[in-house]
């Protein structure tokens, strides 16, 4: 039976109206409050409608204010007045009791402090550099030693020689071979170098023992000889000493005890002030933007290129136990990428340290951005392997032999036929490793958390969540949220375009 176009077109209606209104309900309602919410100062926790204020206030900012005598009725009916502490309290309400009410105070002109209408200035914020500082790339300078702190007994032997030695003129290294010595891949602190050596003597005189020179007295010495051999002042070093020697009659064997600890502390303090002087590092630190490139860039690439080649290997019909292979590289795929972190957090932590001897993996910023890039391509190479699988068996058989019978290579069989047939099956690859790399969340917070920004690995989503829920910038987070979701669109968006044009032109 023929159907009536009327009729038709009622049936596609019924069809696909439940559809729309489910993505209307869920996506483009909350997309749009995401954007409204990003022109905001919001804090994430401050209610639009006040839940309680001082009857003075309320009267004079809100109630007074409103024009409609039923808008009036209607906020009277929300709030209720307490005499006892002199303020309106609002009545727990929700739905479209909620946003009529809001839509009256926002009427009325009243908005509280942590939720006032800001326009553009969350975006001009981001692209002016206004924002944390580690959300951008940036080059900074790392000082491997603090002048407050005690001296190492160890230190890296690479670093300390090409950081710091290099540096150093050749009165300077005649000072520094006094406290360090090479031994193996370290330097070793010298046993006469060690403050607690240093200052044990002081402590065992004799006048001291006995409580004739307080600890208090003891104490002011040396951290008053320490602080002078920091910054080489000899008027200091001098007064101090002098101060310790003028409190009590020392005996003749202790005097040189306590010059040459002033002096060993003096000298020290020297050192230590070079060491932090010199010992400094500039690096590069991904930030947030750098790191998700970095990261997206790693995986599109990688994840791609490795699980192409696993399929092509899995293709050939000479390799025996080729299906269960196939399961061996896409079971981490059926993982969940937490139980995936874990797993290899375990790894990095607790048993690479004791193979390799090497005791920073994840904590080091310059290998944590790989680890993870590692991590992710490891447990999504086995579903992009699928879909090349897929697009491997539905190369028709005719035109790989024919191409065989007039002599072609591997190699050019490869290039000529496989790649370009395969198209498809790239395009919807690297557009799901696009989308899934710069969305990713749960295996960088599972591995790495709040440190991330210790070692530069945070990716854009974990930052908008920090912003949201840990510095209480609910309006900053929805427009970094909108800027992502904007970048997506386009990335991929072109990404398809090229794709699908080299689809056509195949």
């Amino acid at each position: 039976m023929v159907q009536k176009p009327a009729t038709r077109r009622a049936n596609f209606v019924m069809f696909i109206a439940p559809a729309l209104f489910l993505y209307a309900l869920f996506f483009l309602l909350p997309f749009g409050q995401g954007l409204r919410i990003s022109v905001t100062n919001w804090d994430g926790l401050t209610p639009k409608t006040p839940i309680s204020m001082p009857k003075a206030e309320f009267e004079e900012k809100i109630l007074n204010r409103i024009e409609s005598e039923k808008d009036r009725d209607y906020v009277l009916s929300i709030y209720t007045y307490d005499e006892a502490s002199g303020e309106y309290s609002r009545l727990s309400i929700r739905g479209l009791k909620r946003y009529r009410l809001e839509r009256i105070i926002k009427k009325v002109g009243y908005s509280p402090d942590l939720y006032r209408d800001v326009g553009l200035d969350n975006y001009r914020s981001i692209f002016r550099g206004q924002v944390d500082e580690r959300f951008y790339p940036r080059r900074y300078e790392q000082v491997n030693f603090n002048a407050n702190s005690d001296l190492p007994q160890e230190v890296d032997g690479a670093s300390y020689e090409k950081d710091f030695l290099t540096k150093l003129t050749p009165e300077q290294k005649d000072l520094a071979s006094q406290f360090y010595v090479k031994r193996g891949k370290s330097y070793i602190l010298a046993p006469g170098k060690d403050e607690f050596n240093i200052e044990d003597p002081v402590w065992m005189l004799p006048e001291v023992d006995s409580g004739a020179i307080t600890s208090a007295a003891v104490d002011d010495f040396i951290a008053g000889v320490k602080k002078a051999g920091l910054g080489q002042n000899e008027a200091a070093f001098a007064e101090s000493k002098g101060a310790f020697v003028a409190q009590g009659k020392f005996a003749a064997g202790s005097l040189p005890v306590i010059d040459k600890c002033a002096q060993e502390l003096f000298s020290v303090g020297k050192f230590k002030a070079l060491l932090s002087e010199k010992w400094r590092v500039t690096k590069t630190d991904l930030g947030v933007i750098g790191f998700t490139i970095f990261f997206a860039l790693g995986n599109v690439l990688i994840s791609n290129f490795l699980a192409f080649w696993i399929a092509l290997a899995l293709d050939q019909k000479g390799v025996k136990s080729r299906n269960v292979l196939r399961s061996i590289f896409f079971m981490p795929n059926v993982l969940s990428m937490v139980v995936v972190a874990l797993i290899w957090s375990f790894l990095f932590f607790h048993l690479l340290p004791q193979i390799t001897g090497i005791q920073t993996w994840m904590s080091d910023p310059a290998k944590a951005p790989w680890l993870l890039v590692f991590v992710s391509v490891w447990q999504s190479s086995g579903y992009y392997m699928v879909i090349y699988l897929a697009g491997l068996q539905n190369i028709p058989q005719d035109i790989i032999e024919a191409a065989m019978i007039d002599g072609a290579s591997p190699r050019q069989r490869l290039r000529h036929i496989t790649l370009p047939l395969l198209a498809p099956s790239f395009t919807v690859c690297i557009f799901m490793s696009i989308a899934n790399a710069l969305k990713c969340f749960d295996l960088v917070y599972a591995m790495i958390g709040p440190s991330g920004y210790a070692v530069g690995t945070v990716p854009f989503v974990m930052d908008i969540f920090f912003d949201a829920f840990a510095r209480k910038q609910a309006g900053l987070a929805n427009a970094k949220a909108a800027l992502l979701f904007l970048t997506i669109a386009v990335v991929t968006g072109l990404q398809l375009k090229m794709m699908k044009k080299k689809e056509v032109q195949l």
